[in-house]
């Protein structure tokens, strides 16, 4: 007599019973798939016919005895016909009962609405303790099955012994989420036979430049929580498909989830919605309930609102469309006074008719412009998104917070945590006051020096904003008295004799950015301190770029020096407007009744939230080393790269997590130059204004694609500069000139 061949699921089940005597298999008529089993178990194969109900009382007295059995219905009738046996003889009982249920969900094929089980996942997790697996293909289903009769507990299976199409990196832990494929875009959480229509999914979405992390959700309960709720974290979207009813299955599930952790996510369900599917073949009936992996995907980039032809981060066939933001500009331009509340945002720093002009969203460090164009963003809000966009740790926090109030009548407990924090990280913050933009607290810091010292003069290095102490030392300095404008004076960096020239027996302070692009020289910083206190002045550092970015404490911690004052704002929260004034106690102690520095919104609470999640995530994920070993990378690869060419005309030069790119005026006009670099890397799917504000967020893969752009775009900029035709190879308006020191000099010489 011949040996009967096995399919795969019918060998598991004999390897069972083979290693454990107590494995029983019973069936309810349900033998396609163990047709072969019953001359190779005995009386260890039980068939019961067509009672269903039979059947599970029968199983649950064997498991009262000590058997292990493995239970075999159509879904259908398994989690209906049988329901009230199961959850009273086997739920109740928490008896270890393994339930296989055929033709689950739209496997049911041809077979009419009555044997369609599309509500078995909602049935059998409402019964306390029973847990629910849902495998992708036969080698999840064959691999679980050992762990799943290990287990004490009773268990739901929907039977699926269709042919793998995926390698299982966690083949036989059925209590574990598979992340079948990586992405950051969209989380697609789904189980059973829609596995190979998501990954389908997954590929054309990827063509849109949309990247999709692919969960297979094969055990829907009890979840693995720590998947979902990071997914639900790092991801825009979250997607489940499931053929199964909306309410009640894997949506509800995440939901649920979601709703306890207090976390907020979009969440885009493709399920079926109050009604029973036509029963056709598979194909059939994927394609006309929208299941397929083409019709998922436009689901997926339609609740994105990704548009159609849009730019993405690939060297496009042209320019972006920017129809939408030269309609909003159309409004703007003659409604608010130059257009954009920030000048580095505005049109005058970007190609004109090339470059967007509005943003819609950002996630991590990717963002889309209002006409649907998709970038790597190298600017990054000017400086402050130093974790990235949409961070989920920061953000939660924030919502948290916006459910419990804004902004109250009263003082509220977060000025004191984040104080303490700032506290805690900032070397000689003895004490902290809070504002909402860097010049208020420049400005405050200049005032309580004056207060301090009974001096009025400042001599001042760098950019501090757009008070009248400051903007004395610009071109665009009208409206400031000039009485205003003979107390500043300014420096060089890098240059102590300038510096003491600029302070005499008058100068309340020295305010400077301890760095900006050029390196500190040894003792540069100590000196000035030193010249500080040897004429009486304070120091104050203006740490709106070098806070929290070059190390959590700043170049107060980078460097050993520690300023009278320091002020902060930018990456202290992570986007949220707030900034902080730090110092000498004894300095700040005047803030109490002799100097006046009161805002409504200092103590606005989603902005201190957001700060209470950013710096213990800048210290937990070690952003500044991050951002340092990257920038490096970055700013080394491109000198590398210039010279490897020949182009002793461009640089990269700055601290290595924040560089510019430079152009010399010998390969003609820097803006033109800046400008045809911008419109390339603008084409290729990079926002780009000549810096490198690096967050967190960049991953590797940017950087990699950004100097892939930097080796195709120099050499034909190279091109142009050699012809002297860079001017005309532009396809719009070039850059134009920001803000000028007086005089076009770095200093301002100080009145006797």
């Amino acid at each position: 007599m011949s040996t009967p061949t096995l399919n795969a699921y019918e060998q598991a089940l004999k390897d069972l019973a083979t290693s454990d005597e107590n494995v029983v298999v019973m069936t309810a008529e349900n033998r396609a798939a163990l047709r072969t089993l019953p001359p190779l178990l005995g009386h260890r194969f039980i068939d019961v016919g067509i009672a269903e109900q039979t059947m599970i009382g029968m199983a649950a007295g064997l498991a009262l005895r000590g058997r292990k059995p493995i239970v075999h219905a159509l879904a259908c009738f398994l989690t209906m016909r049988a329901y009230e046996f199961i959850r009273t003889d086997v739920g109740i009982g928490n008896l270890p009962v393994k339930l296989v249920g055929g033709v689950p969900g739209f496997l049911s094929d041809g077979n009419g609405p009555t044997h369609q089980a599309i509500e078995d996942v909602a049935i059998m997790r409402g019964i306390p303790g029973m847990k629910v697996f849902c495998p992708a293909d036969a080698d999840d289903l064959g691999a679980a099955l050992p762990a799943l009769m290990r287990d004490p507990a009773p268990c739901y299976i929907r039977y699926n012994a269709n042919p793998s199409i995926v390698k299982h990196p966690l083949l036989g832990q059925p209590e574990k989420i598979e992340v079948l494929a990586e992405g950051s875009d969209v989380a697609i959480l789904t189980h059973g036979i829609l596995i190979a229509e998501a990954l389908a999914a997954r590929e054309l979405l990827l063509a849109q430049g949309i990247s999709a992390r692919v969960l297979n959700v094969r055990m829907p309960k009890p979840l693995d929580e720590a998947t979902v709720l990071a997914a639900a974290r790092e991801c825009e979207l979250i997607v489940t498909v499931e053929d199964h009813f909306l309410i009640g299955g894997l949506f509800s599930i995440v939901s649920e989830l979601l709703a306890t952790h207090a976390m907020r996510a979009r969440i885009l369900p493709i399920a079926l919605a109050e009604k029973w599917f036509t029963p056709a073949m598979l194909p059939d009936v994927l394609r006309s309930e929208g299941f397929t992996g083409e019709q998922i995907a436009q689901k997926i980039s339609a609740k994105l609102g990704r548009v159609s032809g849009a730019n993405r981060v690939a060297l496009n066939a042209a320019d972006p469309t920017i129809t939408r933001s030269d309609a909003l500009w159309a409004r703007a331009k003659d409604l608010i006074p130059h257009g954009s509340q920030t000048l580095a945002k505005g049109p005058g720093q970007h190609v004109g008719g090339v470059a967007p002009k509005y943003l819609a969203r950002g996630k991590g460090s990717h963002v889309w412009d209002v006409d649907g164009n998709e970038f790597i963003d190298m600017t990054m809000a000017v400086g402050p998104l130093v974790l990235g966009y949409a961070d989920p740790e920061v953000d939660d926090a924030i919502r948290r917070q916006l459910d419990a109030g804004i902004t109250f009548s009263l003082m509220h407990p977060l000025e004191v945590e984040v104080a303490e924090l700032v506290r805690g990280a900032v070397p000689g913050a003895e004490s902290v006051r809070y504002s909402k933009t860097g010049c208020d607290v420049t400005t405050a810091a200049v005032r309580l020096a004056r207060a301090f010292t009974g001096r009025d003069r400042v001599a001042c290095c760098g950019y501090h904003g757009w008070h009248d102490w400051y903007v004395s030392t610009i071109d665009r300095n009208k409206g400031v008295p000039e009485a205003t404008k003979e107390l500043t004076s300014t420096f060089a960096y890098n240059d102590l004799d300038s510096v003491a020239a600029a302070i005499d027996d008058q100068t309340a302070c020295v305010i400077l950015e301890p760095q900006v692009f050029e390196t500190p020289k040894d003792g540069f910083l100590a000196g000035v301190k030193k010249l500080c206190a040897e004429r009486g002045a304070l120091l104050i550092f203006d740490e709106m770029w070098t806070g929290f970015r070059l190390a959590v404490g700043g170049a107060q911690e980078k460097f050993g020096v520690t300023a009278d004052l320091a002020t902060f704002s930018k990456a202290i929260a992570n986007g949220m407007p707030l900034s902080a004034l730090t110092g000498r106690a004894d300095v700040m102690k005047l803030l109490d009744k002799d100097v006046f520095f009161f805002t409504t919104f200092g103590g606005e609470a989603l902005s201190l939230a957001a700060a209470a999640a950013t710096i213990p995530a800048l210290r937990a994920r070690k952003v500044p080393e991050v951002l340092a070993a990257r920038g490096a990378k970055l700013r080394d690869a491109y000198n590398a790269l210039a010279k490897e060419l020949g182009l002793d005309w461009t640089r990269c030069a700055g601290y290595d997590a924040r560089t510019m790119v430079s152009f010399d005026a010998k390969a003609g006009n820097p803006l033109e130059l800046k400008s045809f670099m911008q419109q390339e890397l603008i084409r290729r799917g990079v926002l780009w204004g000549g810096f490198h504000n690096l967050s967190w967020a960049h991953s590797d893969t940017d950087l990699d694609y950004l100097l892939g752009c930097y080796k195709q775009i120099l050499p034909e900029l190279a091109r142009h500069v050699a012809k002297g035709d860079v001017k005309s190879a532009l396809r719009g308006t070039p850059l134009e000139a920001s803000i000028r020191p007086i005089g076009g000099a770095s200093t301002k010489p100080r009145k006797a």
